[in-house]
């Protein structure tokens, strides 16, 4: 099987002979599962922001709505209004090198995004947790501008597919509507879902996810994992307060990394973080 390799926006490449991409969580929802990672003033946004960015950050996910199991609803209009909020003045800030990744299943809030990025000349993706299928007409922008995104594993919720078999179904199906619909396939980021999202899905399900995710390079797209703090690690180790999960955390990130993960969505990017990555990639090259 060839190597997996993609060159966003021509100068920002993902792959296997590329050191691991860190991504950095902003949330913007107090409804979030884990109130650390919750930014309440543009000047806690800031100084999160640059402390990521200084650690070895190179994409920001910024977040205004919480997907965690039973967290309430808020409306499309609340969810544009957070990001409104911090976005124009952060994008004047942050490096031009850095990428500002928007995670919403909604076309509105990624309609205004875009255009604060594109006044600032800055690069931007799509987070979309729903797969595409909350919004259908987000398949529409995302093609005509042209704007990178990281598509989760989802069917009817977000997160709701269990094994690696669906999960690639899955993407199999989005990826050839996507390519129909002229979709450029070097935007394409695929995230499996790991985490508690529906009822059913069990913190086992998650760890044969993680253990198998070597067969998802049969898609030959980049995988991104994000499982900071989650509910699994919380479960297997006895751990209900998400503040309480950083090693969990860690140590499931380093068999992602083994496994073939090239990025990673953390709450937490610091030394501990990059070194068990970089000893992940070093033991992944003898594999």
């Amino acid at each position: 099987m060839s190597k997996i390799e993609s060159n966003l926006f021509n100068f920002f490449k993902i792959g296997d002979d590329i050191p691991t991409v860190l991504m950095g969580v902003i949330n913007l929802s107090p409804e979030s599962f884990y109130k650390s990672s919750v930014y309440e003033t543009f000047e806690e946004v800031r100084e999160a922001a640059l402390k990521m960015i200084s650690s070895g950050a190179h994409i920001i996910d910024i977040g205004a709505r919480s997907t965690a199991p039973k967290s309430p609803d808020i409306t499309v209009e609340e969810e544009k209004s957070r990001i409104n909020f911090v976005l124009d003045k952060l994008l004047q800030i942050i490096p031009d090198n850095l990428i500002i990744s928007i995670d919403t299943q909604y076309t509105e809030v990624a309609k205004i995004a875009y255009k604060i990025a594109n006044k600032f000349n800055k690069k931007m993706i799509i987070n979309d947790v729903s797969g595409l299928n909350t919004d259908p007409t987000m398949m529409d922008f995302i093609t005509e501008k042209n704007i990178p995104i990281i598509l989760m594993a989802s069917k009817d919720q977000p997160g709701d597919l269990c094994t690696m078999e669906e999960i690639i179904e899955f993407f199999k199906n989005t990826i050839t509507h996507l390519k129909n619909i002229g979709y450029n396939q070097n935007n394409i980021i695929l995230d499996p879902g790991i985490g508690h999202w529906v009822e059913d899905k069990t913190y086992e399900y998650d760890l044969k996810l993680i253990s198998n995710l070597q067969k998802l390079r049969e898609l030959q797209r980049p995988i991104l994992i994000a499982l900071s703090r989650k509910s699994f690690i919380g479960e297997v180790l006895d751990i209900p307060d998400p503040e309480d999960r950083l090693m969990g955390s860690l140590s499931a990130t380093a068999i992602s990394v083994y496994n073939g993960a090239h990025i990673i969505r953390t709450h937490d990017i610091n030394k501990k973080l990059k070194d068990i990555i970089k000893m992940a990639e070093a033991l992944r090259r003898y594999k």
